[in-house]
This record gives C-alpha cells, structure tokens and sequence, in this order.
C-alpha cells in the first residue's frame, strides 16, 4: 500500500472511548457505515444462550428519536441497505446509503447507541421472528444444525465456546424488558464499539459529524471480555446422532487453528491449507472430496479460538473413520511433500477473491470495523495480501503437520429413524457461579429526549472516469473502463444468441456446456489467477470473470477459444437435452418463439435443411472490461485477442427492430409448479428523443416502469399488497427479447389468489393511460430511483454487470453514471406520457404457466390493456 493510500485511511478514539476508522480511499456516490460492537454469543452468561442474537434483532425495532420502524425511513425512501449480524465475539451493524444521507445514517447509529427502546411489543415480536429463523435453521432443514452450531459443542470443551449461538426457544421466551435493559448497559457502550465509515464523504467532513452525533454519548464501564482459553483437546471427540428421511451420512471434522492474534502467517498456512483440502477432488477411491473452511463463520471472522472444519457426505458403503483417516493421511503426506504447484495456484486464487471481495463497498467496510474490534488493527485489511502471497509450499507443510500432531473432534450424522442431537453443553460450577456484571450504581437511567432529525445532503453523483468504447470488424463491441479499486480486471461478455440460437435454446446451452468441457476454460482461468463461467439463458451467451490485469492478453484469448463462432454450430433445429429451466426462462422461450417465428421471413438469415448453423455471433455482442486497466490499451488488447473471430452470419445477427404483433395468449400447463406464473409483455414503442434533451425518454420510461410497479411505493405494489400472499409478487420491468426492446409485467401467483391478482394487473395497465401518474408519485419514485441507481458504483464487480446490460441493449455506457441526473431532471409530464406508451397504449401478449382452469384462461386473455 503506497503512503497516499495509507493517508486516506484515518484512525482515531473520542473520549467516550469508541474507536473509529474512516476510509475515503475510493470515493463512491454511496457510502458504507458500520457500528461492530465487541459482544457476540461468546459473551452470553449460562442461562443466556442466544441473547446476543435475540438481542441484535430489538436493536431495530426503535430508539429515542427513531421511534418504531423509523429506523428505516433513510433506507426505504433511497434504496438503501442496512442489516445486522451476530458472531462469536461481535455483532455488527451495517448501512449503505446515498451520499446524502449520510448524516442521518450517522444519527440513526448514534440513537440508538445512546438511547435504545424496548417494548413489550417489539420483544414478542422479535421473539417470533427469532423462533422462526431458528425453526428454519435448525429444526426443519435435514442436518439441521450441522457443522454448526454444533460443532462447537464437540470441539470445545467450556461453556463460552461450546454453547449454541441461537438458544432454546423456551428459554429465550422467558426474556424481560430487564434483560434487555442490563444487556444494552454490560455490553453496547461507545467503548465497547468501532464506527467504520467508507466511501464518499472527506475524512474532515465525516468526523466532523462523527463528533457531532456520537461524541457526547457518555462513556461508561462495559462487562469484562469472557474468557476465551482452553486446552486443546488431550484425545479424538467423536460425537455420533442421527437424521430421520436424509440417505447419506453427514460427517464434520474439527481441529483448532493457531491465534491469528499471535501467528498470523500460521493461521493464514491454514488457510491456504483448507482451501487446498477442498480443491483436490476425492480423498480415496470410494471416499468423497470434502469441503474445508477456515473458521465458522469465515477466516479472520472471531478470535483464538477458532476451529478448521472438514465437512463431506458421504457415498453408501463409506465409513467416518475411513473418511477421518484419509484427510489425516492427505495432510501426512503434505507435510513432508506438498503440492508445490497447487500451492502457489491456490494462494493466487485467494489474493484474487481477497481484492474482488473487497473492492465493494459494504464488505470493505464491514471487514475494516471487524478487524479493528478483533485485533485492534483495521490496517490489517489491505496488509493481508503481502501476508498471503508470502505463503507456501513450506508453510502449508507446516500447517499440516501441525494439523496431524493433535488428534481430531469429529461429529457424525447417520441416517436413523427420528432425529437425535448432542445433549446442550453445560456450564462448569466456576461458570455457573460467576456473578452476573452489574453497571455502575450511579449510571443515569432516564432515556434521553428525542432529538431532531438532521437535513439530507445534496445528492453527489458517479464519475464515470476513464472510458474507451470501440467495434471490432467482426461487429463485436467492446467498452473498457478504469476502475482502480481491485487490482484486476472485471470481464463480461453477453452476445445474442442470433436467430437460430433463439429458436433452439436448449442446443445452445447443451454446446456451451461442451465447449467449456472441452476448453476447460474454467480451470485454466484459474490456473493464471482468474475465474471464467459462461452460460446461456435463452437470450445471451454470457460470460463472467475476473482476471489479474497483467493476464488479460491470456484471458482474452481462453474466451476466443471457449466462444468462438467456429464450431459452435448445431443442425438446424437439434435439441439437445438441457437442464430444467426456470419459470421465467419457459414464459421467455415462449415469447421468443412467438415473436420469431412471427418474422422469419424478415429477420432471419435461411440456411438450407443440410447446412450447419451458428447458435451465437460476435455481432451485436459487446465485451466490458472493468477495473486496473488503461482502458484504451485493454481494447487494443482484446482486440488482438478476439479479431480473428469472424461473423459467420451472411446478414446481421438478430432480429429485425420490426416489432412484433402483440395481443396473443400462450398457455404453459404445469403439473409441477405449485404457484402460477404470469407474463404480460409488448414490444416499446420507438423513442424520439429531442436533440436538445438527450436521454430524456430513457429517463422517462424509467421512471414510468418504477412508477408502475418497480419499487416498494408503486401503484402495482399498493393495489396488490392486500392480495397477493406469502411468497407471491408482482412488478414491472424492461428487457430486450431478439434485439426488440420489450415492456413487461410478471407475476407470481397463489393459485387461489389468481383472479383476484391477474383483475388487479389488468385494471393498473389501463389506468396508466387513464390516470396518468401525478406529480407526488413521479416524485417520490424520482427520488428513490435516482438514488437506488447509485449502487451500481457500490463494486467494480456491479459496475461491470450493469455496464454489459445496458450496453447489450444498445445503449451508452455513460448512461451509467448520467442516469441519476437524468432522473432528477425529467419532468412529471415526461413520465406520465411514457407510462401511457408502455403500459396503456399496445395490445401485449400474454403468457400463464402452471396449473391453467378454463375460467382462469379465459381471465389471463384479458390482461392486455386493450382487451
């Protein structure tokens, strides 16, 4: 790390004592911020377990100033995220919210860090929703349970680390407003706590606010950090239970990792050790490959100690014990000769993960607070690379061999008759006696008053920075942008299947899974460091990956072979088998088809019965590279990679922009889909966008289809909230179908809702021509779009992904980062007419799968606005 990156990573303590860490490294339109408090499930008392987690749930049901679900008012209204989370010695809070907003991020933070509420109300709630999650968790999912929680119950040995981090139902139900009053005041103090701010905003201008909103929280005495050392284990745990309707036996294996705190080079030998166990493919003949990881809840995630944990189910006829021999035999042998090769292969793929991971805006933040609240070190986080590239051959022999010197803790479920678990660990007498913390006897207990919200910021909007945009003869369009966050490249590739490749979907996905067999492309990419997966999903051939910027000229040239024109051709019509295909993907099919075949005779390139034909084409298809590149050098780059492609189409891949003729019902029957599945679509109307406002209908027909039914607040969304049930939606969207701009509405539907719902779409199609949208809706779908679309800058990886799409459709990339303007700009009469063109104006097609009567057929014909 250079010293001006250093510079932009700044440290320091308020005198209540809590810690903050702000980095402005990478200035983004939105902005991270996390509170990591340093109490997880390892701080619970005997009698506690699952407190913690219980606990961080109430911690958004209000505050002094955020009364209720206030909490969430910046996060609805912009898009935003927020979310936390309970591990073994933290429980962290996180948002990630425009520009704009974060003061009030900030104050929400510090409400309730300074004055939370709890209810009676919000408790019973909360116990409810913890209920459910731990049903689904652990009691009704097969091996609930397993590796963890209880796991820890098998390699430890004291209650703090061997107890389970969710609790006992009944237990937890026995919780008082006075549990969690004394819980805030043992463990949420200012110096018990990391504020962790990334993103947009100086490092001057966000403390300020830090010191305005969190420096006169008073500081105050927290409960002593628990206890964490015990004994390895003196001799091998195996702890044995069964499962009732599973057919294979579950087996984990634990041994303990060196303290990251203490050896760090040793703990990250293991870590490079795990994920190499995982990548070597079976143990024996007749034995599985396992998968391993370094910690429960990921490497670096708790402190000393924590476990390495092998996991595996296991084929009839394979015993535990064997499985347990062979991992320790493969580690033996390590050891004394470990795979030199797969070493160094193993140690670029992580630096790779390490850099793409953390190039995004919450996990970066989120990983900054955890270090610092874990180690006391949020700098660790860009040293770790250096850390792990220094790692070998030798140190993972020392890791094995320090894995093979202590016998294992292993956990074992066999298939039984009903279902049996490890008795709860209990607390040793000296645990069970400790008296209880108690605060101060002098700390203040009057809620503070209410404070008054703070004002919402200017919007701040992306910088599109370098961009490169070329076409390559073959009709290839390649765009290359700098993106400096990552030391690599993001790549993308979509390209149209073409008017063949179109008519025979499953051909093409059956050939590019041949191709990828055959060029292995996916391991070879991660022999040089990378990664590359393709797929096809009726419409595109996609290709997604991640490379070092020094293999891009490699890269490129594995993508030519895997995706080159040459031999990827089908006879005419050959359907291959393919895998099952989403509901979705089958209404898609359909409207394909139709709107194919509707054309052919303009639109598509004849070939003769006996002449082979390509499924996919370099015309019309475009290529992003995002990230450390000189953008125009990485389009010369691709470009002497890619020019020997070669379009084999004798006329331009794709359908005509002749639209199609809409207003047709396709039914879908379905024995196996439990709900039904609903697709309203029409071709867009051509946009005539004025000179002198360029993007202006663009922005209008965004804006249209949130307003529609593209956010929380849509019309689709309020006249259906009280219709549709659990797991059932509906929402509008836009899409390409062949190379035709399409206006579309889908449904998932319950069955006996399906009237009702379908009465409901049809009626709001043709009130957007009726009743165009108003000012107060435009304005308020203005507001969060504009902002929502700001994440496309929360990582290099989301840019990139956005980039390929609305570049596929035809469109500029610098759309990207002028959209949130363009949304700010474009008037409510600009909205109200292009939600009369997409939605009121055109017959649409119809398309219903699922369980179809003749009543609810004769219903879904009349969803078109026309009908």
């Amino acid at each position: 790390m250079s010293t001006g990156e250093l510079q932009r990573q700044h440290r320091f303590t308020l005198p209540n004592g809590l810690r903050v860490v702000l980095d402005s490294r990478f200035p983004q339109p939105r902005v991270a911020v996390a509170v990591h408090y340093g109490t997880g499930f390892r701080s619970e008392r005997p009698g506690r377990a699952g407190f913690a987690h219980l606990f961080e749930h109430l911690m958004f049901r209000g505050s002094a100033s955020l009364p209720g679900g206030r909490f969430y008012d910046h996060v609805h209204r912009f898009g935003a995220i927020a979310n936390g989370t309970t591990h073994q010695d933290y429980t962290d809070y996180y948002q990630v919210v425009p520009a704009q907003a974060l003061e009030r991020a900030l104050f929400a933070e510090a409400d309730r860090m300074r004055a939370p509420r709890f209810t009676e109300a919000s408790l019973s709630e909360q116990l409810r929703g913890v209920e459910e999650e731990i049903h689904q968790a652990v009691h009704c999912r097969p091996y609930g349970g397993f590796p963890w929680p209880l796991m820890p119950q098998v390699l430890f040995s004291t209650f703090t680390n061997a107890h389970d981090g969710y609790g006992e139902v009944d237990r937890l139900r026995t919780t008082t407003l006075t549990d969690c009053a004394e819980f805030f005041a043992a463990h949420y103090a200012p110096g018990n706590a990391v504020l962790t701010v990334v993103g947009a905003a100086s490092p001057e201008e966000t403390r300020s606010l830090v010191e305005r909103h969190f420096g006169d929280i008073p500081a105050r005495l927290t409960a002593p950090t628990p206890a964490l050392a015990e004994p390895r284990p003196d001799g091998m745990r195996w702890v044995e239970c069964t499962e009732a309707g599973v057919k294979a036996t579950a087996l984990a294996i634990g041994h303990r990792l060196p303290d990251p705190a203490a050896d760090l080079p040793g703990y990250l030998g293991h870590a490079v050790l795990a994920r190499l166990t995982s990548e070597q493919g079976p143990l024996a003949r007749g034995l599985p490959a396992v998968s391993t990881s370094c910690g429960f809840f990921g490497p670096l995630d708790a402190r000393d100690p924590d476990a390495l944990v092998v996991t595996a189910l296991l084929p009839p006829g394979a015993e535990p014990k064997e499985c347990v021999a062979a991992v320790s035999r493969r580690w033996a042998d390590w050891s004394h000769d470990p795979p030199a090769e797969a070493v160094r292969r193993t140690v670029r793929l992580m630096l790779g993960e390490h850099y793409r991971r953390h190039g995004d805006l919450e996990t970066r933040c989120r990983a900054l607070g955890r270090l610092e609240i874990l180690f006391g070190d949020a700098g660790l986080l860009d040293r770790i690379p250096d850390h792990l590239a220094a790692v070998g051959p030798s140190e993972v022999a020392a890791a094995a061999s320090e894995l093979t010197r202590f016998p294992a803790s292993v956990l074992v479920i066999r298939p039984g008759s009903s279902r049996t678990r490890p008795e709860p660990p209990l607390a040793a007498d000296s645990e069970v006696t400790v008296k209880s913390w108690e605060s101060p006897a002098d700390e203040a207990k009057a809620s503070p008053a209410p404070r008054s919200l703070p004002p919402y910021g200017a919007p701040c909007d992306p910088d599109a920075g370098d961009v490169y945009e070329t076409t390559l003869g073959n009709g290839l369009r390649v765009v290359a942008v700098s993106d400096r966050r990552a030391p690599g490249v993001e790549a993308r590739l979509r390209m149209p299947l073409g008017p063949f490749g179109w008519r025979a979907p499953a051909a093409a996905d059956a050939l590019l899974r041949r191709r990828l067999e055959q060029t292995r492309a996916g391991a070879y990419s991660a022999d040089h460091g990378g990664s590359l997966a393709a797929s096809v999903d009726g419409q595109w051939l996609n290709v997604t990956g991640y490379l070092p910027s020094e293999e891009l000229p490699t890269w490129c040239a594995l993508l030519g072979k895997l995706v080159s024109p040459q031999g990827t051709s089908a006879e005419p019509g050959t359907e291959l088998q393919s895998p099952r295909l989403s509901a979705q993907r089958l209404m898609d099919d359909a409207v394909r088809r139709r709107w194919s075949a509707e054309h052919s005779g303009s639109t598509t390139c004849r070939s003769a019965a006996n002449v082979r034909v390509p499924l996919w084409d370099p015309r019309g298809g475009v290529l992003v590279l995002l990230g450390d590149i000189n953008p125009e050098l990485a389009a010369a780059t691709a470009e002497t990679a890619l020019s020997a492609w070669r379009s084999i189409l004798p006329c331009p891949g794709g359908a005509s922009r002749a639209r199609p003729n809409n207003g047709r019902t396709l039914f879908l029957p379905s024995t196996t889909e439990v709900n039904l599945h609903l697709t309203v679509c029409a071709s867009e109307p051509e946009m005539a966008t004025p000179e002198e406002r360029p993007g202006t209908d663009e922005a209008a027909r965004y804006l249209a289809t949130a307003a529609f039914g593209g956010y929380f607040g849509s019309r689709l969304t309020a006249r259906l909230r009280g219709v549709l049930g659990e797991g059932c939606e509906a929402y509008s969207g836009r899409d390409v179908v062949l190379d035709v701009p399409r206006v579309l509405v889908r449904a998932r539907i319950t069955p006996q809702l399906a009237d009702e719902t379908i009465a409901g779409i049809r009626t709001e199609l043709r009130r957007a021509g009726d009743e165009p949208f108003t000012e107060a809706e435009v304005e308020a779908a203005r507001e969060f779009c504009a902002a929502q679309s700001l994440s496309a800058f929360d990582s290099p990886a989301n840019r990139a992904d956005l980039l390929c799409q609305i570049t596929a459709a035809g469109r500029d990339p610098h759309l990207l980062s002028c959209l949130p303007q363009l949304l700010r700009e474009v008037n409510a009469q600009e909205v109200a007419r292009a939600g009369r063109e997409l939605f009121a104006t055109s017959s649409m097609d119809t398309v219903l799968l699922g369980a179809i009567s003749p009543d609810l057929a004769t219903t879904a014909a009349a969803v078109s606005p026309r009908s």
